[in-house]
């Protein structure tokens, strides 16, 4: 086995062991009584019309994946980097390294970049709800992840529209988008998410996620935290499952494990 391959393998090896103690802290987590302002993201798969503010720097770092059909698909690592231009508009790219387990063979190579710009044209302050677009490109540049169907050679051009709303200790927001992809039907995706401040330095989160095409539709529920542990320094987490699609492709585990770096 290669190196590669070992890191990958002790990836999911502490995957399995922690998923169960992490689903039952984050559900745990969602009935206690009670950070606050509608930020979604990660580690949902919902997005929010929040951005970081005028020259302030968001990247969040993590492990992500799911398991299907005794197999898994890792993203680690996944980086996300948001830098805020003024107070209303987010530049952000994503990058992440895919890892395939495929009949217990492992293929990594690097995953498609997304690029992003989130422009909040209304804000809660003045208008009650914040309401964003965030249109994103989506493009592989690795020929190796394309022949190893860890990309898809076919570019994607996302157009989101994000709202959310925050009250006292909580929020809620959602997000709905259409994907229109090079050479393959569009689809769409849409996701609600609620989030509740249980602790001084800790939201509770929890999402439903869903995508759609001409060949059905696959949803994901999914629980989480985040965690203040200084100003410039969150720890993120979400566990969760594919709940509809084809039950041969289900996901019975998806998770999020990282960081949020602020600056």
């Amino acid at each position: 086995m290669s190196q590669s391959s070992s890191c990958v393998a002790a990836i999911v090896a502490v995957i399995s062991a922690v998923s169960s103690r992490l689903l039952a802290l984050a559900v745990g987590m969602l009935v206690f009584p009670a950070i606050s302002h509608a930020q979604a993201g990660p580690p949902l798969i919902t997005n929010d019309p929040d951005t970081p503010g005028p020259n302030a720097w968001e990247i969040n770092v993590a492990a992500t994946g799911a398991h299907a059909d005794g197999a898994w698909d890792i993203d680690a690592p996944d980086v996300d980097i948001n830098h805020g231009v003024g107070e209303r508009v987010q530049l952000s790219l994503h990058v992440p390294w895919s890892h395939r387990d495929a009949a217990g063979a492992w293929a990594s190579a690097i995953g498609a970049a997304e690029f992003g710009v989130r422009w909040r044209f209304l804000d809660q302050s003045r208008a009650g709800i914040a309401v964003a677009v965030q249109p994103m490109w989506i493009k592989s540049f690795s020929r190796a992840a394309e022949r190893r169907g860890l990309a898809s050679p076919n570019a994607e051009f996302v157009l989101p529209l994000q709202a959310a709303r925050s009250f006292d200790r909580w929020a809620a927001g959602m997000e709905i988008a259409r994907h229109f992809v090079a050479n393959e039907p569009d689809a769409w995706q849409a996701g609600v998410f609620a989030e509740y401040d249980c602790a001084a330095t800790v939201q509770c989160l929890a999402e439903i996620n869903t995508s759609w095409s001409g060949d059905g539709a696959n949803t994901i529920l999914d629980v989480g935290a985040r965690k203040a542990l200084s100003p410039h320094l969150n720890l993120l987490g979400s566990i969760g499952r594919q709940v509809t699609g084809h039950a041969e492709d289900r996901a019975a585990l998806v998770f999020y494990l990282g960081a949020q770096f602020l600056y």
